[in-house]
């Protein structure tokens, strides 16, 4: 059953979509392949339960401008971040109200940037033709753009969720939470801007880091020192990054060493961080660390 507002799917931006699609598959995960949104980007996803794992490119340029909302083209947004480098730009919240959920983020000091309507014409298993129903709530974040959000109602996620996709050989069943690196002078506004949209607030987990839980899932926020503390290492491609943005993702399993082997397979490096496992190359990942390990399974 979807929770409002937790966390949905964070859309990992990249230059090269199939490069990157494969090394998730060589990590053991199922994804059915690759498809177009109509603004223009192009995207792959691994499923799971109510959630994903979105790998967006930029498909057709002369679409880019499409469906604009209150002034927020969304293949624009992609792509003048995918110029910056790769990684997450932005994030997408469960909503099983997307209307409500606007109004009660309103009454949160959540301004609402604007709405898209879109469907897309798939294939279900079987042959049969059918069409995806989506509803999106910007959610603009124009001081701290990586950090931009949009509630995302399904109308027909029977359509998205196909049982065999979601099956995943290393075992992952969805997303634990992200975590954002921002600067000690931007922590303050990152975090307000979190429990404005979840109504709830921080927990500080240490000096360096707190976090802000969701109705699935969490946001951590730390600075450099804290996520090398928590990751071991931080890419240069992060630490050289215009902050705060999300710079890991945290994936559920009860079977992280299965990943380990993979990883190993497919030529990835990875360490131990007390019983999760790190896997930090981020110029190979899409811009991001993941972390794998229990997180609650």
């Amino acid at each position: 059953m979807i929770r409002s507002l937790g966390i949905d799917h964070a859309l990992v931006c990249v230059n090269d979509i199939v490069a990157v699609r494969d090394s998730y598959l060589r990590l053991g995960f199922l994804s059915r392949g690759f498809s177009q949104h109509p603004w223009g980007t192009s995207t792959t996803v691994l499923i799971f339960r109510d959630q994903l794992f979105e790998i967006v490119g930029i498909g057709d340029p002369a679409l880019l401008d499409g469906h604009e909302a209150g002034g927020f083209r969304f293949g624009r947004h992609v792509e003048a971040h995918l110029a910056q480098r790769e990684g997450v730009c932005l994030t997408a919240l469960n909503s099983a109200d997307a209307a409500a959920d606007a109004e009660a983020l309103g009454r949160r000091g959540v301004t609402v940037t604007g709405t898209i309507d879109f469907g897309r014409a798939v294939t279900r298993s079987d042959g049969t033709p059918d069409r995806t129903r989506t509803q999106l709530k910007i959610l603009a974040n124009d001081r701290h753009p990586r950090l931009s959000l949009f509630a995302c109602q399904q109308f027909r996620r029977d359509l998205i969720e196909y049982p065999e996709w979601m099956d995943h050989p290393n075992g992952v069943t969805g997303i634990a939470g992200l975590t954002v690196v921002a600067d000690p002078e931007d922590t303050a506004a990152v975090v307000d801007w979190f429990e404005r949209i979840h109504a709830a607030k921080a927990e500080r987990l240490d000096p360096r880091t707190l976090r802000i839980a969701t109705a699935r899932g969490g946001w951590t926020v730390t600075d450099r020192a804290g996520f090398i503390a928590r990751h071991g290492t931080i890419p240069n491609m992060l630490a050289d990054a215009t902050l705060p943005s999300v710079a890991a993702i945290d994936l559920m399993t009860a079977r992280p060493a299965d990943v380990a082997e993979k990883a190993a397979a497919a030529g990835l490096e990875a360490h131990w961080i007390d019983d999760a496992l790190v896997l930090p190359q981020a110029d190979r990942l899409g811009g991001v660390v993941l972390r794998f390990g229990r997180f609650g399974t």
